[in-house]
């Protein structure tokens, strides 16, 4: 009788809506995450809520260290970069990220782009090769986004988020296996939300 393995995988999960509980980006990461854990033996959770631990912004002292490479941190940089090396290294610990953000402006929420811009360092996520171009550090994981929004897309319009999303993990992170669920129309009168049938393809 052959032995069967498992293998762990550690789940990082990122919320960003405003609207905590009632929020449905995050009610359908934690429904992703869900269906991860039924599909897949679990070793850890990690679960980042980027409303309650908003991440800082990057201020005049502060956005010089994130253009100095690794070798030349001294003590301050340490200091100015503790939030930015928690989270890399909660990245880099992690085989599956899921990201839930709702739509403000057609873009992304605040505290999840505050998030992207202390996680993205040169030396650290990303390096340069020989010939000057970017190669990811992070690559072999998987993300998946969750993307709520009040209205629905007119006529095909862009999905900002999840391109923008792609485009700066693949080019920053090296991560490129990256799937998209999206609940629309969450403003409008009678609003039921199925998260089922959204991710019944999973």
């Amino acid at each position: 009788m052959k032995k069967k393995f498992y293998i762990m995988k550690n789940i990082l999960h990122i919320t960003s809506s405003a609207r905590g509980e009632l929020s449905y980006s995050k009610g359908l990461s934690s429904a992703i995450v869900e269906k991860i854990s039924q599909q897949n033996t679990i070793s850890q959770i990690r679960v980042r809520n980027l409303v309650k631990d908003t991440p800082p912004h990057s201020d005049e002292v502060s956005i010089h260290e994130f253009y100095k490479h690794p070798e030349l941190y001294d003590e301050q940089s340490k200091k100015l970069l503790s939030y930015a090396d928690t989270i890399v290294d909660e990245v880099r610990e992690a085989d599956i990220i899921v990201i839930g953000t709702p739509m403000f402006n057609l873009g992304l929420s605040t505290p999840l782009k505050a998030w992207l811009d202390q996680l993205i360092r040169a030396g650290v996520t990303y390096v340069f090769d020989e010939q000057w171009n970017r190669v990811g550090q992070f690559k072999d994981k998987k993300v998946y986004l969750a993307i709520a929004s009040g209205g629905r897309s007119i006529n095909g319009a862009n999905d900002y988020i999840s391109t923008y999303l792609k485009d700066v993990f693949r080019s920053y992170t090296g991560i490129t296996d990256i799937e998209t669920y999206r609940i629309e129309g969450t403003m409008e009168n009678g609003f039921i939300v199925d998260y089922e049938s959204i991710l019944k393809e999973f």
